[in-house]
């Protein structure tokens, strides 16, 4: 047995996973585990701040915003980098999630800190001003499903993503309607992390899930809930196919070089025909242009 391959973690992890779906599937309430804004409005606006600091950095022309249409891929009950769009002066934000719209007053509460942060763009724009908790209509729309199976109204100047692309099943389906819904001159941003994923997550060393064979990974792992395992050229590769170009690589974490060496002949086949610097990146930046 690999020291690499963790099968106490992955039996936890399988149970937990299988009996959420299960949970989803006949619609019992269960206890909320991942949703940011359940832990409490300060690590929601500690959390919330570094999405929209990550995102601001990595925006290749703020101006271009100035009457733009936007799109955020899996926006979750994150709000922020979304209020952070308008303050850079977005037109309209059309907001992609497959799980319902969840709005709390602790998500106004937190939006308007983030708006007194003079660090940040944001106005607390994207909330209606009224007693009615809900988005302001006149700026930000709400679309349930995955990106790849609804059809937003119109075409986007910018579509963006913060530590989503991983956990996406059919990357020819995303992209391929990304390649549609971008208009010509318009730039995509995904921030994403390719390391492990819940019980597979720091401080377990980031590529140990990457020793489990395909058909076990998918045996144990529910679609949906985790990280699908793909390597960076697979994004890459995809973008460029539907459409995009001036593709820009930003690493913001790559494995230890040591690490890599030690774990390499346990890895899946699928992560060894690659080139090693491949494999080697966990959390990465990708700016791409629609030509």
């Amino acid at each position: 047995m690999s020291q690499f391959t963790h099968y106490r973690e992955a039996i936890k992890t399988a149970l937990f996973g299988h009996l959420t779906a299960f949970k989803q599937k006949h619609n019992i309430r269960r206890r909320p585990t991942s949703r940011v804004m359940h832990c409490g409005i300060d690590h929601a606006v500690q959390r919330y701040t570094r999405i929209c600091k990550t995102l601001l950095a990595h925006i290749p022309n703020r101006e271009s915003l100035k009457g733009a249409v936007v799109s955020e891929i899996g926006c979750g009950d994150c709000f922020a980098s979304a209020d952070m769009m308008l303050g850079l002066g977005a037109k309209h934000v059309h907001l992609v999630e497959s799980l319902p719209l969840d709005l709390t007053e602790g998500n106004r509460a937190a939006l308007q800190i983030l708006a007194n942060n003079s660090e940040l763009p944001n106005r607390a724009e994207l909330l209606d001003d009224g007693d009615l908790l809900q988005l302001n209509p006149l700026k930000a729309s709400y679309h349930r499903g995955f990106l790849e199976s609804i059809k937003l109204p119109e075409q986007v100047d910018f579509l963006y993503s913060f530590d989503v692309l991983e956990h996406v099943e059919d990357l020819e389906g995303f992209f391929s309607y990304c390649g549609e819904v971008v208009r010509p001159g318009g730039v995509m941003v995904h921030k994403f992390d390719l390391s492990g994923h819940g019980l597979f997550e720091d401080p377990m060393p980031p590529l140990d899930f990457q020793t489990f064979p395909k058909w076990l990974f998918d045996l144990i792992f529910v679609k949906y809930q985790r990280a699908v395992g793909h390597f960076a050229d697979e994004f890459i590769t995809s973008m460029e196919k539907h459409g995009f170009t001036d593709l820009k690589i930003i690493p913001i974490r790559t494995a230890d070089p040591e690490y890599l060496d030690e774990i390499w002949p346990e890895l899946r086949k699928e992560a060894r025909v690659r080139k090693r610097e491949i494999v080697s990146l966990l959390d990465l930046v990708v700016i791409a242009k629609k030509s």
